[in-house]
């Protein structure tokens, strides 16, 4: 029975892993992506913000309705239409000039990359260890973004706006690769685990109220985020050195993923949250005056090193306790509108050259992350 487990624990976790972050692409690829669009098309910041929730207004929707429907969607044939939606809607961006239009274009886009993420999330959530696989899948997101960073601008430089979508398009078939590894439904992991454990017993108050605390951990992210390539480039730092040091930063992510992959249930420590939340907040202070480049870089990496901890164990926590696989699905939406609420608050926050006050909304947002994700993050499971 434990091969059983262990096997599929593997095919769900690798397929989730090289799906997953995929979907996230232009989330993750945002600061640099913001920037070529920005100068390609001659945005004012309130654009940019705007622009920058696109993509996840159509995300959010696609995850939360797969999330409805989890119990009877087939997940490769899901899969399949994800595809499909993101390489025609990144094909027709490249086509686009006029603003409007292109958010519409991306919203759409962004239905596709839901469906990508929400499969994604659903086979790793399927895992006997979630703690772990979160580790593993935040450190797989890192390294998708620490490729498009760096990428992004290279191929905007030769290929201009358009060459960056044509090249997401690519990006978005590499799912299709493991697509056979893929659970075909959601409750393809009862047949491996034995009778589903104690669903009465999930705590659905809790759960809610982890959903609450990603979305505002996700706004923060989303809002600073969204701005911090410029508030590097208009402190006066070159575009070039803001790609560059954002890619290091991701390093340093990928490193806080691992690490939180490999301390095991040491990182079930509620100390350890609150540390990596406090160091968030404070990193982001850093940017606020006088950046020169050795704190800008500095600034980056330790917040990154720390988003990947906490990232991956609010994952965690819910996929913990969610046996019914409807939160971790639901969580995926979450995100997404976390990260279309965050730049929209953030662009109505950007006051001529000051950011003063979106790092202030950012360290509001982390509290009330902290607080509100305590209650199940205390919970004992009872088996």
């Amino acid at each position: 029975m434990h091969h059983t487990t262990s096997n599929s624990d593997l095919k769900y976790g690798l397929s989730g892993l090289a799906t997953a972050p995929i979907g996230y692409l232009v989330l993750l690829f945002l600061p640099v992506y913001l920037e070529v669009v920005g100068i390609s098309l001659a945005l004012t910041e309130q654009q940019i913000g705007w622009l920058a929730s696109t993509d996840s207004i159509g995300l959010a929707i696609a995850t939360f309705v797969f999330s409805i429907y989890i119990k009877r969607v087939n997940f490769r044939k899901a899969l399949i239409v994800g595809v499909v939606i993101t390489v025609i809607g990144n094909l027709i961006s490249a086509l686009v000039t006029d603003f409007l239009l292109l958010c519409i274009i991306r919203s759409l886009t962004g239905v596709g990359e839901g469906i990508i993420v929400a499969v994604g999330i659903s086979a790793i959530g399927m895992t006997s260890n979630p703690n772990r696989w979160f580790g593993f899948y935040t450190a797989a997101i890192v390294v998708v973004q620490a490729l498009g960073l760096v990428l992004v601008p290279i191929i905007y430089n030769s290929m201009l706006l358009s060459g960056v979508f044509v090249a997401m398009a690519v990006f978005y078939t590499l799912p299709l690769i493991v697509i056979k590894l893929l659970p075909r439904k959601s409750d393809d992991y009862k047949s491996t685990e034995g009778a589903i454990t104690n669903l009465s017993k999930q705590p659905n108050n809790l759960l809610n109220l982890a959903l609450l605390s990603l979305l505002f951990f996700y706004m923060s992210i989303g809002g600073v985020w969204t701005y911090v390539s410029i508030m590097g480039t208009s402190s006066g730092l070159t575009l070039s050195f803001v790609s560059q040091a954002l890619s290091l930063a991701m390093i340093a992510g990928l490193a806080g993923a691992l690490f939180f992959a490999l301390i095991g249930d040491m990182g079930k420590n509620i100390g350890l949250l609150f540390i990596s939340i406090l160091v968030m907040t404070l990193s982001i202070w850093v940017l606020n005056k006088g950046l020169t480049n050795t704190r800008y870089l500095i600034a980056m990496c330790v917040f990154s090193f720390f988003w990947s901890i906490v990232g991956a164990r609010l994952f965690a926590v819910i996929s913990d306790v969610d046996h019914s696989g409807k939160y971790i699905s639901a969580a995926q939406t979450v995100v997404g509108v976390g990260y279309i609420l965050g730049p929209i608050l953030a662009s109505t926050l950007v006051k001529g050259i000051g950011y003063t006050d979106i790092i202030i909304m950012g360290t509001l947002l982390f509290s009330l992350c902290f607080i509100v994700i305590l209650p199940l993050a205390r919970f004992k499971k009872v088996d």
